[in-house]
């Protein structure tokens, strides 16, 4: 349940945002309206000071989650880009070769993986899954690689820098894929939750003479806590939403190549 109404803020966070609030006002209103309710109201004093504690306390714990998501969420755009920029290498590494079969084939098998990398893998790591037609594109550079037979010391040099390069692309594509999966734990996930409900609550429970500017405001500090929720989710899926990575790397690959088919 959890998952799928952090999905859905993820996918449309404005129609999640307007449910949720909408949630709120009713809440809000029955607390209100209820006379057994109106019996756990807060004065201003001393539930000021417990609400005090509450935010710092939750602030605190937000802030350090938002840092930890932003720093894996770069360090998921790099993982692209070395990823991407080792691909080109075996790109570039091919025009050493003087078989032109051999060449065409490492750069024809190097925009196939970029490829479907763009059309058939991001698709699927929206869906927190993988593209097997990509895992196969990627099989078949490495068989691409195995099967070159370098003639001469200039080639076997050649060859060598790309067994590095495979060898390090295949690693950053393992460490790309591994961001798909959730950095932050389902307890926390909880915690975070399960704080926001409670300084939401007080914020309703706050005895006040005008209800509908007591809603106003907290309707307003709900919005807030909703997109800070929405935002850890974000940055802790980078393949999803409107924050998502892009493979913008893999299609300057394609580029290139498309311009030197001109």
């Amino acid at each position: 349940m959890l998952k799928a109404i952090l999905y859905l803020i993820n996918m449309n966070i404005y129609f999640a945002i307007a449910v949720v609030l909408i949630l709120v006002g009713f809440v809000f209103l029955f607390f209100k309206r209820n006379s057994l309710m109106k019996k756990l109201a807060l004065d201003t004093a001393i539930g000021g000071i417990i609400y005090g504690g509450l935010m710092a306390v939750y602030s605190i714990l937000l802030a350090f989650v938002v840092v930890v998501v932003w720093q894996q969420y770069q360090t998921t755009g790099d993982r692209v880009e070395i990823e991407a920029a080792k691909v080109f290498n075996l790109y570039r590494a091919s025009y050493a070769f003087s078989d032109t079969a051999v060449s065409k084939n490492i750069r024809l098998a190097v925009v196939d993986y970029a490829t479907s990398v763009c059309n058939d893998e991001w698709p699927a790591l929206a869906h927190d899954s993988l593209s097997p037609v990509t895992q196969h594109k990627y099989n078949r550079m490495w068989e691409v690689v195995y099967n070159i037979k370098p003639t001469t010391p200039s080639e076997q040099i050649w060859y060598t820098s790309m067994v590095q390069s495979i060898n390090q692309f295949g690693e950053a594509r393992i460490m790309r894929i591994s961001d798909v999966d959730s950095s932050i734990p389902p307890i926390m996930w909880q915690m975070l939750i399960g704080g926001a409900l409670v300084i939401l609550l007080f914020t309703i429970l706050f005895s006040t003479d005008n209800n509908w500017v007591h809603l106003l405001k907290v309707i307003m500090f709900s919005t807030v806590i909703i997109f800070s929720l929405a935002l850890v989710y974000m940055l802790d899926h980078p393949f999803q939403g409107i924050l998502k990575v892009d493979p913008t790397a893999f299609q300057k690959i394609l580029t290139h190549y498309q311009m030197e088919q001109k």
